[in-house]
């Protein structure tokens, strides 16, 4: 697939016409690059002046607790937008750094083209807005939810809680006395509710790492 027809499977380009797709391209600069597995192409806390797609390739989102006590990776594939909440707003930083676990494509606008955009195309603009509203409202619902009550349950909420999607591989870096004291239980629960997990193929786990192939396994 030509990198002109993935630029039509990208969250914010979906539903616009092929023509509609030529004139971005003819008056819009795009910032094509690739990247071989292993490199970091985002750095947490790295100002968010462009909007950047994922157009081909895997890569690592990993968020960092503000004490550095843990940290949660999870599995970006593409089509993506990255973080598209970072070009706005009060912060405009990446929240995550993301890491390419094989050969990428990027594509990238300026935020200056990408209000443009907004402006010109009506279906970009819903685009947009849809992804940000269906964050900001998953968000807003956390708090209202009823309270696990299971050390399973405990730890799914708190894993999916800091992901952007409540399913798919995550990966956790965490001692088991952190998670224990993040989620109210005590380490020798936490530990035979792991091994439990572990022993029913959900999660694999050793020397404060945690890897989970599929977060929806994990809820009960």
């Amino acid at each position: 697939m030509k990198s002109f027809d993935r630029l039509l499977t990208l969250p914010l380009f979906l539903g616009m016409t092929h023509n509609d797709i030529e004139a971005i391209v003819d008056h819009t600069p795009l910032g094509f690059s690739k990247c071989g597995k292993g490199k970091v192409i985002i750095e947490d806390g790295e100002p968010c002046d462009h909007l950047r797609f994922l157009l081909q390739g895997e890569c690592i989102a990993t968020s960092t607790a503000d004490d550095g006590s843990y940290s949660i990776g999870e599995v970006i594939k593409s089509p993506e937008v990255i973080q598209p909440e970072c070009l706005f707003g009060l912060h405009q930083r990446y929240t995550k750094t993301l890491t390419s676990t094989s050969e990428c494509s990027i594509v990238s606008i300026k935020k200056n083209d990408v209000t443009r955009l907004m402006s010109e195309f009506d279906i970009f603009r819903l685009n947009i807005l849809n992804i940000m509203s269906t964050r900001t409202q998953r968000l807003s619902r956390h708090s209202w939810r009823k309270l696990p009550e299971t050390i399973r349950q405990k730890i799914f909420r708190f894993i999916e809680t800091r992901c952007s999607k409540p399913a798919g591989h995550k990966m956790l870096r965490i001692k088991m006395e952190v998670l224990a004291d993040q989620i109210g239980e005590s380490r020798i629960n936490v530990s035979r509710c792991l091994n439990e997990l572990e022993k029913q193929g959900i999660l694999t786990h050793s020397r404060a790492i945690m890897d989970i192939p599929a977060l929806e396994r994990l809820m009960e």
